[in-house]
């Protein structure tokens, strides 16, 4: 069987990166519909505009409809995406139903939005902190001082983490489903604390991307958005409605960045985990560089040594297709 390219399964997945683009672009929507209805409210027929507490107001709606649409929905279709994904380029196939693939795979590691929400915090402020030791290792050891301050920058400008990284530990937590949820995740930030050096070639390729494409969008579209709006809702509220619009439309965006970068980078990722056999020693050297690391490998410890509950334990070839 002819091994499938990064385009196939990109273009197979498009469905599932749509869906995740909508969100951030719906909340970009809803943002605009309620800071016209609090200057309508607020200004009536006295012209007056949105004050500080108005402002707070639509602030804290927007940010709140965002966390919920990830909380409730948005998180589905970013690991049935990435199990599908992981599904393909491990065994170089796609399962016959996608969508009830992905629905399965997503509902048997996380349950609920608090499993998937307790997962994803514990791994990416272990990648934000471990990354940290990974950036100073790139500007001394491999003497590229340029690289390691881009990589900084980068962090800085998409939340201090690179969240492609976070995909790769999805899908590795997809593949090794016979293992606990934060058993699978404390292994598979082994891996990419090993394996960083072969796929560092992108880094430099990420930061420029992201930097480039993520400020020119925000800047692009911020402009925009705090033209039309700051005429009825006061320049401040309109500056800050522009910056989070352009902030929704960039994260839209940065989805095809992750997903194409995932793809690039799985491959090698993968070839690193099927020879990874880690001893207790090797885990206490990251705990050494990250307390996030330390209290995900403790719950690691606590599902190792906890009684079987029955949710886990099925073999990952075991799946139908």
């Amino acid at each position: 069987m002819e091994k499938l390219s990064q385009s196939q399964i990109f273009n197979k997945t498009m469905k599932y990166t749509l869906l995740r683009m909508a969100v951030p672009i719906v909340s970009a929507i809803l943002s605009l519909i309620i800071i016209k209805i609090i200057t309508g409210i607020v200004a009536g027929d006295s012209g007056n505009k949105m004050g500080l507490i108005s402002t707070l107001i639509w602030f804290i709606l927007t940010f709140g409809i965002h966390f919920g649409l990830n909380f409730f929905i948005g998180y589905k279709f970013r690991a049935g995406q990435m199990a599908i994904i992981a599904d393909a380029v491990s065994f170089n196939m796609f399962p016959d139903d996608m969508g009830a693939y992905a629905k399965e795979s997503t509902e048997y590691r996380f349950p609920s939005g608090n499993e998937y929400l307790s997962y994803r915090t514990a791994v990416m402020k272990s990648i934000r902190q471990l990354q940290m030791e990974l950036n100073t290792f790139a500007e001394n050891k491999l003497r590229v001082p340029v690289l390691g301050q881009l990589i900084r920058f980068a962090q800085f400008i998409i939340g201090h983490a690179l969240s492609y990284t976070y995909d790769l530990i999805l899908c590795y937590t997809f593949v090794r489903d016979g293992k606990t949820l934060f058993t699978s995740a404390a292994d598979a930030i082994a891996v990419y604390w090993d394996s960083w050096r072969r796929i560092a070639t992108n880094v430099m390729f990420i930061a420029i991307e992201i930097i480039v494409g993520m400020g020119v969008g925000i800047a692009f579209v911020g402009v925009i958005v705090a033209t039309i709006i700051s005429p009825a809702s006061g320049p401040f509220a309109g500056g800050l409605c522009g910056l989070a619009v352009g902030y929704f439309i960039a994260k839209a965006a940065k989805v095809l960045i992750d997903t194409r970068l995932t793809l690039k980078t799985l491959e090698a990722y993968f070839e690193e985990a099927q020879y990874a056999d880690y001893s207790s020693e090797e885990y206490e050297d990251m705990c050494r560089y990250s307390k996030a690391y330390t209290k995900l490998y403790r719950k690691a410890l606590d599902e190792a040594f906890a009684p079987p509950a029955g949710g886990y334990g099925n073999d990952y070839e075991s799946y139908e297709y």
